[in-house]
């Protein structure tokens, strides 16, 4: 009976297999063969964001192994994938782990953003952008036509005549007027005022008045140089009167005076004794009006010193408050070879309230006992100082301060001895 009943099973099996084939759901018995009883199969990984939830569908396999089971559910960004299928005989299917957190991928995560952000970039929207270097940071579009992030700056489309000039230290749009001889075309492009009377922007272009003695004679190139009127006319090494007439170099012992190489016409004359190494005497023109506003501009002091040895001279001005400015240092004895025009940076002081430029003489060996200095003229780049000394010493004294000698001066002579 054992027998009969188990061979009834089996029949009865085989028989639900066959009309399982015959009804089409099974290509074959091969087909059968080939998949009864396998496992289940693991669930796919989840995706980027916050963690999946979902739950793998379920299937009974043949025994004695278990089923295959039914899909993992997909994570979101960021967290763990789902479930795996679960089989009824064996092991379900695995979950996932899924993509990890914003910050895991080197960005940010701003509230009320879905998913994340990259702040060098930001978020665009519309025709600007929010999140940019920080979250909630929106670039502001005053002025502006559009913007992007870069680097996690706002980079800004500003409108005809403006520009963002402040982008290091306020996020206010295009806030300036870039049509000023401060800003002139572009951020912080100020206009030349070297040589300059006065100047102007015009169609995003520095467009200087020359002063007296200097001439803007690269003014046709393209782009325009933004370097004021650059020539001095009276200079030493090219004197001339215009930007068109030949230049010469003036001998050692002339100046050049209105295009022409000639004998100085009255000098300042700076003596002092010096004794030792180290001695120091110190000479200042005093500006006849002063002081003065000479912000942007240099003062230039033509200086001549024959005979003079060991030593340096250094020129710096200094302003109302007696607070000395940047120096320039000449040795002595290159002022003994020829007469020397000296750049004197207006710099290291309040610029709006220049009061003097200033002459230090220091001995060194070999000394030459007096040591002399001759001027022939101090000037400023806009000619508002213009001493030539032609009858008279001007402003020159000597310092009661610094001196190596009671005997230290200051003269007057009408030509060299």
């Amino acid at each position: 009976m054992e027998k009969m009943a188990s061979w009834v099973t089996t029949a009865t099996a085989l028989s639900g297999l066959l009309l399982f084939v015959g009804s089409g759901c099974m290509k074959d018995l091969d087909s059968l063969s080939a998949n009864y009883g396998k496992g289940g199969a693991g669930g796919h990984a989840g995706k980027t964001g916050s963690s999946g939830s979902h739950t793998g569908g379920s299937a009974t396999g043949g025994s004695p192994e278990a089923g295959e089971g039914g899909e993992g559910g997909e994570g979101e960004s960021g967290g763990r994938g789902g479930t795996g299928g679960r089989g009824s005989g064996g092991s379900g299917g695995r979950g996932a782990i899924g993509g990890g957190t914003c910050e895991d991928n080197g960005l940010t995560s701003c509230t009320g953003v879905k998913g994340c952000v990259d702040l060098s970039v930001g978020t665009p929207i519309d025709n600007g952008v929010d999140n940019c270097g920080a979250c909630g940071t929106n670039c502001s579009l005053d002025n502006a036509a559009s913007a992007t992030c870069a680097a996690g700056a706002c980079v800004l489309s500003c409108n005809a005549g403006l520009g963002d000039c402040n982008v290091a230290t306020a996020n206010d749009g295009c806030e300036a007027d870039i049509t000023t001889v401060a800003n002139c075309g572009s951020c912080n492009n100020a206009c030349s005022l070297n040589g300059v009377s006065s100047t102007e922007c015009i169609g995003s272009a520095c467009v200087p008045a020359c002063a007296p003695l200097y001439a803007d004679c690269n003014s046709s190139m393209q782009p325009k140089p933004n370097d004021g009127c650059e020539v001095f006319l009276d200079a030493l090494e090219k004197c001339t009167t215009s930007c068109t007439d030949a230049a010469v170099a003036c001998e050692a012992t002339t100046v050049c005076n209105a295009g022409s190489c000639v004998a100085p016409n009255g000098i300042a004359v700076l003596t002092t004794p010096f004794h030792a190494a180290n001695d120091k005497t110190r000479f200042s023109d005093i500006f006849p009006g002063g002081p003065l506003d000479l912000t942007g501009f240099t003062v230039k002091m033509r200086v001549y010193a024959p005979g003079a040895t060991g030593g340096t001279a250094t020129f710096f001005v200094s302003d109302a408050s007696s607070m000395f400015g940047s120096e320039v240092s000449v040795d002595l004895i290159a002022l003994s070879q020829k007469w020397t025009d000296v750049t004197i940076p207006v710099a290291g002081v309040n610029t709006k309230t220049v009061k003097q430029a200033n002459i230090l003489l220091t001995a060194a060996d070999p000394i030459a006992n007096p040591t002399v200095v001759y001027v022939d003229s101090v000037r400023v780049s806009n000619q508002l100082v213009n001493e030539t000394f032609d009858s008279n010493f001007g402003g020159f004294a000597r310092s009661g301060l610094v001196f190596a000698d009671k005997d230290a001066a200051v003269t007057w002579t009408a030509a060299m001895p």
